[in-house]
Parts: C-alpha cells; sequence; structure tokens
C-alpha cells in the first residue's frame, strides 16, 4: 500500500509540474497568442501534409503505373508474335531482368507460369477481379495494399490475345517498397521540420506579444503608481507603435487633468473649510462671551445681530458653492430670453455710481444701442454686478472706472476696467479659480469669499460666452466678457470656435 501511495503521490506531482506551466501560460494573454501561432502553423503543417501526399500518391502511382504498362505491352507482344513453345523462354528472360513477380495465367484458369511467389489471392478480391477483367480482354491495375504500407504490391493485368481471342492474361506485380521508404523519410523530415517550425512560431509570437504588450504593463505601472497617490507619473513614451502612443498620449492627458482635478479638489476643500471656519470660530467666540455672564436684553440682541451679518456671510459661501456645482455638473438652470444687454449695462452702472462717487471715483460709462443676447437676465446681471463690485474694491481714490459695451464679430463686449494695483502676471492663469487671492489685487481684507470671478466664468460659459482678463501690476485690470448676439446661430457659433481652436 505505501509504494502504490507513493507512486500516486509521484505521478500526482509530475502531474502537476506539467500542467501549472500550461495554465500559467493559457492565463496570459502571450501565451494565448503562443499557442494560437503554435495552432496556426499545425493546421497549416497538417493541410500541406495533405496536399503533399495526395499530389505526390498520384505522381507515384501514374510513373508506376506507366513504367508497369509499357513493360506488360512489351512482353505481351513478344508472346503474341511467337509460338507457344517459346513462351517459355521469352517470359522466363523477361523475368530475370524483371524487378518483381511475373505471371502467366491461362483463358482455363491455369497458371502458366510463376517467377517467385503468386500474386492472386494477395490482394484479396481486387487482384481476383483484375485477372477477371484481363480474361475479358480488359487491361487492370490494382494494389494489393495501400501504397504506402510495406509488402505492398501494384499489379497490372493485361490480356494476350490470339486469332482474335484471350489465350492468357499476364500478371505483372511491382513492389512499392522503396517508395515507402521515401515517404517515411520524407514524412519524417517534414515532421522535424513542423515541430521545429511550431516551436520557432510559438517562441516568436510569445516574444512578439510581450514586446507588444510591454507598453501595456508600463501603463498598468503607472496607473498603479497613480492610484496610490504619485499625482505626477506619467506614462514614458516608449513605444514606437502609432496606435500605442496615442493611447499614451491620451493616458497622460487624462493624468495631467486628474492630477489638475485633484490638486484643485484639495484646494477647494481647503479653502471652503477655511472660509467657513473662519466666521464659525468668530460666531462660537461671540457666543461664548455673551454666556460669560447674565447681560440685558439689548446686549443679547445686539450679539444675534452680528451673528446675522455673520449667517449672511456664511450663506453668500454656500451659495456661490451651490451654483457652481451646479454649473460643474451641467445643471444650471438658465432662461432662455431676449435680453437687452444694452439696458442692463446701464443699469448696473448706475447702481454703482453712489458707491464710486463715495471714494471719489469717475464712471466712464459707453454702452451702444441695440445689444441683445439670449440668455438669463438675472444670472448676466449677477456677472455686471461682480465685475463692478470688484472693480469699486480696487479702483483708488480720485481714479476712474471705464463700462465699456459694444459689438465686434457679432459678439457682444463688455470690458469692465478700473487703474487699480492691477494683478501679477504669475496670477493672471488662477484669477478665475475658486477662492482664489492674489496678495496684489484680492487680499483677504477687500472682502468677499473669492468665488465671484469662478461663479461669472460659469455663467458667462453656460452663455456660450468667453470671459478675459489682462491686467498691468500699478496701471490697473480690465474684464472683458464675449457673448453672442441673438442675431447669431448657436450652433454655428460652436463650429466657428472649434476651427479657431484647432487653427490656433
Amino acid at each position: 500500500m505505501s509504494r502504490k501511495f507513493s507512486l500516486l503521490s509521484l505521478l500526482r506531482t509530475a502531474s502537476h509540474s506539467v500542467t501549472r506551466p500550461f495554465i500559467h501560460l493559457v492565463a496570459t494573454f502571450r501565451g494565448r497568442l503562443a499557442l494560437l501561432y503554435m495552432a496556426v502553423e499545425l493546421a497549416l503543417l497538417l493541410l500541406a501534409a495533405v496536399l503533399l501526399y495526395a499530389v505526390l500518391t498520384r505522381q507515384v502511382y501514374n510513373a508506376v503505373d506507366e513504367q508497369l504498362t509499357k513493360q506488360a505491352t512489351t512482353i505481351v507482344h513478344e508472346l503474341e508474335n511467337s509460338r507457344f513453345h517459346h513462351w517459355n523462354q521469352k517470359i522466363t528472360t523477361f523475368s530475370t531482368h524483371y524487378l518483381g513477380s511475373v505471371q502467366l495465367v491461362g483463358a482455363n484458369g491455369v497458371l502458366l507460369f510463376r517467377s517467385d511467389r503468386g500474386l492472386i489471392g494477395r490482394g484479396g478480391g481486387e487482384v481476383t477481379a483484375a485477372l477477371k477483367k484481363g480474361m475479358a480482354s480488359q487491361t487492370e491495375i490494382v494494389s494489393t495494399r495501400s501504397l504506402l504500407r510495406k509488402g505492398n504490391v501494384r499489379v497490372i493485368a493485361m490480356p494476350v490475345h490470339r486469332a482474335g481471342r484471350v489465350v492468357a492474361v499476364l500478371m505483372l506485380g511491382r513492389s512499392t517498397g522503396e517508395i515507402h521508404s521515401f515517404f517515411e523519410l520524407l514524412y519524417l523530415i517534414g515532421g522535424l521540420l513542423g515541430l521545429l517550425s511550431m516551436l520557432v512560431s510559438g517562441y516568436a509570437g510569445y516574444v512578439m506579444a510581450r514586446r507588444a504588450l510591454k507598453p501595456m504593463d508600463e501603463i498598468g505601472e503607472a496607473a498603479t503608481r497613480f492610484a496610490a497617490g504619485d499625482l505626477s507619473c506619467r506614462v514614458a513614451m516608449t513605444s514606437r507603435d502609432r496606435e500605442i502612443r496615442r493611447l499614451m498620449r491620451t493616458l497622460n492627458k487624462m493624468f495631467g487633468d486628474l492630477e489638475s482635478n485633484i490638486q484643485a479638489q484639495k484646494r477647494f476643500t481647503a479653502d471652503a473649510s477655511h472660509e467657513l471656519r473662519i466666521p464659525l470660530t468668530i460666531m462660537r467666540g461671540e457666543i461664548e462671551v455673551a454666556l460669560l455672564r447674565k447681560r440685558r436684553p439689548k446686549d443679547y440682541e445686539e450679539v444675534l445681530r452680528q451673528q446675522i451679518d455673520i449667517i449672511d456671510r456664511m450663506q453668500r459661501i454656500v451659495d456661490g458653492l451651490l451654483t457652481l456645482a451646479r454649473a460643474d455638473a451641467g445643471l444650471l438652470e438658465l432662461a432662455r430670453d431676449e435680453v437687452d444687454l444694452s439696458l442692463l449695462v446701464e443699469e448696473a452702472g448706475q447702481h454703482h455710481l453712489v458707491l464710486l462717487s463715495s471714494k471719489d471715483v469717475r464712471l466712464d460709462m459707453q454702452v451702444a444701442d441695440g445689444l441683445t443676447v439670449i440668455g438669463d437676465e438675472h444670472r448676466l446681471s449677477r456677472v455686471l454686478f461682480n465685475l463692478m463690485n470688484n472693480a469699486y474694491k480696487y479702483a483708488p481714490a480720485n481714479s476712474a472706472v471705464y463700462l465699456h459695451a459694444f459689438s465686434e464679430e457679432n459678439m457682444a463686449v463688455i470690458e469692465v476696467r478700473d487703474e487699480g494695483p492691477g494683478i501679477g502676471e504669475q496670477h493672471l492663469a488662477h484669477i478665475f479659480d475658486r477662492f482664489y487671492r492674489s496678495d496684489e489685487a484680492r487680499c483677504r481684507e477687500a472682502g468677499g469669499a473669492g468665488l465671484g470671478l469662478a461663479i461669472c466664468k460659469r455663467i458667462v460659459e453656460a452663455h456660450d460666452g468667453v470671459i478675459e482678463v489682462e491686467s498691468v501690476v500699478g496701471r490697473g485690470t480690465t474684464f472683458r466678457v464675449r457673448l453672442p448676439l441673438a442675431a447669431v446661430d448657436p450652433g454655428y457659433l460652436k463650429r466657428l470656435q472649434q476651427v479657431n481652436r484647432l487653427q490656433s
């Protein structure tokens, strides 16, 4: 029992050692591709072998049959033209030079001559049938066995005529042993070459697949590192294949966009927490101070009024975040009405006249008539008020704020310019980011939560427009809004903007 158990264990171990690499090979794409190459190679080799066998056997049969027919015709012609008592001499002389079996059967079925061994009965009914056809004055060629088997004999039965009738049948048998040896050697060499070809094809397929999939491994490694927190990770452009390089560029762009979005999200979360923490801290401190001792009702009323102001500030922050979140999700609800933009700009300028005059700031307002756009009047008014408030905050005393509106290339253009301290060039790329503040132009002392310009950008883009900023430190800042006029087809405008972006 112990020997039997150890033998079974050995067989199982051997089977596992054989099947594990195969399973591992099949489990990978490169392994399956290599096996596919080998299967295709095997199918082609089998097809070639079948075709080769069919062609060669036909050629060999034809060559052997042609030689048998020629030899039989020669000896039959001699027998037909000689006397009966000379037949034995003729056929004996022929058989001494013929490499095979020779038989002569009389018309009455008597065996007249046999060189070495009999042919009748060796091929079963086929040789007998050939003899019968020979007796019926027909020439027939048959084989005793398959042509490629050892001991096979190709037999021809040809009638011998005298005075117009069959007097005997000559049967010649030709061994095909040398043909069998040739085919055996041919298929042995072909099998070895085929096996070698299959192995080479499989190895070549595996190497090619591994080389082709190497960029995929690099992409997977880069994606794993990116998912682990390495946001600066990118895929190295090592592949020369155009499709793989296009995929790598797309993935690198996606990684870059994700990095920007994640960084922006982190910055947004930190800034939002900071913006909301400050009023909450102030509110908590003032309430704790008010509760330290009993106070008069008027004191509590004053504290509550102060809390309302703080709550209003928090409400504005939350409303701004909600607007931006809806805009990012594509859920910002906009009316699609005809808006008299000229009137809207003039109203925004007039509402700020008192504020500007309180700082001795002059308003230069030039608004063209007939500027009409399709959009949401309330949202566009919010954009104008945010830009004017921004200009008011940073306009120094005894300066001017310029509010201009005009049409240019089927677009309504609104410019709001101040003569304030300006914005540094390093801050211009981030001026429309949420909660972004520059030390020069968006300091916290000026008020606001840092969401106004971000909201303006989202509203303008929702109207298929563009908002831009130009600034020179010490000379002022200009905000420029471009909106499509109502007479312009929005679809045409989008196509035109796409063409301009591609050209640039």
